[in-house]
C-alpha cells in the first residue's frame, strides 16, 4: 500500500557527504523509499554540487552555507535552520528529521497537521562534559533536553541502547529500527589482503580513543614485524594523532574522507578492524566489517546489541586491546571463526528490511 505520497526528510548532511552512520542511514532509506514514493531531502550546500538535483529518484535541495566534505563544521551547520521553515510550509505527508538541528522541526508541530518523526542515533547526556569542551558540552546537553520535550508523533532509535537512553530522558513514542548494510555491494568489492594490517574507520575525536589504538600498534610492532595501521576518517584530533604515530614510529596511513567503494576496499585489505570508541549509538561500521568478512576487535559497549559472544572479540580495559589484536593477527583459526560468525550476523541487517520498517511506521502515522 502506498501511504506517503510525499516524504520530507531533514538531514543537515546528506549525499555526497556520507562519512557517518547517521548520514549513511538516511541516504540508504531515502533511495529505497524513492522507488515508490516522492522523497525530498533538505541538506546543506557542498561546493561543486547544485543547490537542487535529483539523485536515484530523490530530490535533494541544498540550502545554507557550504559545508566541507571531509569533516563537520559547526558554523555551517548553524545555517541549516531555514530548512525547518521550508519543511513546514511545503506540503508533505510526513516529515522525518535526522538528529541535530533538524530535530527542532518538532517545535512547530502545533502549526501543522503533518506527522513528524525524529530519528536518534545516540545521546551523550551526562557525558557531554567528558568528551566535549565548554561551551559545546552545555549546548549539546541543552539540545538533548529540548528534544526530549518535543511531542514527536514517533521517535526512531537506531539501537536498543539508544532507545533506553531516549526513554530515560523522557522521550515518547519510541520505535527501535536498527540500521543496516548493503551486503551485495560490499561483497562485490575486490581487494588484496595485506598481512598484519589493522584498520580503523570513524571520526577522529577524543572519545573514539584512536590514540589508544596507535599506542597499541606500537606495542604489537615490538612483537610482530611489518604491522600497518590504516585510519579512515577525519576530525579535530587528526593533527595530534598524526604526530603521535610519527613520534612512536609506527607505520600508519591516514586516508581522510574516502568513497564507500574505497572504504570497503581498505577494510577488506586488513586482517582486523578495530573500534576502541567509548561511545557509540550503534557502531554500524562493525556490522559492515562483518559483511566484508573482516574480524573485529572492539571495546565492549551496551550499544552493540548484535554482539553474541562469537562474532567479534571485545575487551573492557584498555590494556587488553593489544593482546586481543595479537591473538587475531597470529591465529588463522580465530580469524576464520570470527569471520564466519560475523557474516551470519550481518545477513540479518539489510537496508531493504530497514526501509520497509520505516515505511510501515510512516504508514501507521499518515
Amino acid at each position: 500500500m502506498v501511504v506517503a505520497t510525499k516524504i520530507c526528510m531533514l538531514s543537515e548532511l546528506f549525499y555526497p557527504y556520507l562519512l557517518g552512520g547517521a548520514e549513511r542511514r538516511y541516504y540508504e532509506i531515502a533511495i529505497r523509499l524513492a522507488k515508490k514514493h516522492s522523497v525530498t531531502v533538505y541538506s546543506l550546500r557542498f561546493d561543486g554540487y547544485e543547490s537542487k538535483e535529483e539523485h536515484k529518484g530523490v530530490e535533494i535541495i541544498r540550502i545554507g552555507s557550504s559545508h566541507p566534505l571531509d569533516k563537520r563544521s559547526m558554523p555551517a551547520l548553524a545555517t541549516y535552520f531555514p530548512a525547518l521553515l521550508k519543511a513546514i510550509t511545503e506540503r508533505s505527508d510526513i516529515i522525518d528529521a535526522n538528529q541535530g538541528i533538524s530535530s527542532f522541526v518538532g517545535a512547530f508541530k502545533s502549526l501543522i497537521k503533518t506527522p513528524i518523526v525524529a530519528t536518534f542515533h545516540d545521546l551523550y547526556w551526562n557525558q557531554w562534559n567528558e568528551y566535549f569542551p565548554f561551551p559545546f558540552s552545555s549546548l549539546g546537553k541543552s539540545m538533548e533536553f529540548t528534544w526530549s520535550k518535543i511531542p514527536y508523533n514517533a521517535v526512531i532509535a537506531n539501537s536498543p541502547a539508544t532507545a533506553t537512553k531516549l526513554n530515560y530522558l523522557g522521550f515518547k513514542n519510541i520505535e527501535t529500527i536498527p540500521s543496516g548494510v548493503d551486503i551485495k555491494f560490499i561483497r562485490r568489492i575486490k581487494s588484496r589482503k595485506r598481512k598484519n594490517t589493522i584498520v580503523y574507520v570513524g571520526r577522529l575525536v577524543k572519545y573514539k580513543n584512536v590514540d589508544v589504538l596507535i599506542r597499541s600498534v606500537k606495542q604489537i610492532s615490538e612483537e610482530i614485524d611489518d604491522v600497518k595501521l590504516n585510519i579512515i576518517g577525519s576530525g579535530p584530533e587528526e593533527f595530534y594523532l598524526r604526530n603521535l604515530a610519527k613520534e612512536l614510529k609506527i607505520d600508519a596511513e591516514f586516508f581522510g574522507f574516502v568513497s564507500e567503494k574505497e572504504k570497503f576496499r581498505i577494510i577488506k585489505s586488513a586482517e582486523v578492524l578495530v573500534n576502541p570508541s567509548s561511545v557509540e549509538g550503534l557502531g554500524l561500521v562493525l556490522i559492515e566489517s562483518m559483511a566484508a568478512g573482516v574480524p573485529i576487535v572492539a571495546k565492549k559497549l551496551d550499544a552493540y546489541f548484535f554482539y553474541n559472544g562469537g562474532n567479534m572479540s571485545v575487551y573492557e580495559k584498555e590494556n587488553e586491546i593489544t593482546r586481543k589484536l595479537i591473538e587475531i593477527i597470529t591465529s588463522k583459526t580465530k580469524r576464520k571463526k570470527l569471520i564466519k560468525n560475523g557474516y551470519e550476523t550481518a545477513k540479518k541487517y539489510s537496508w531493504d528490511n530497514v526501509a520497509k520498517k520505516v515505511e510501515s511506521l510512516y504508514e501507521a502515522l499518515v
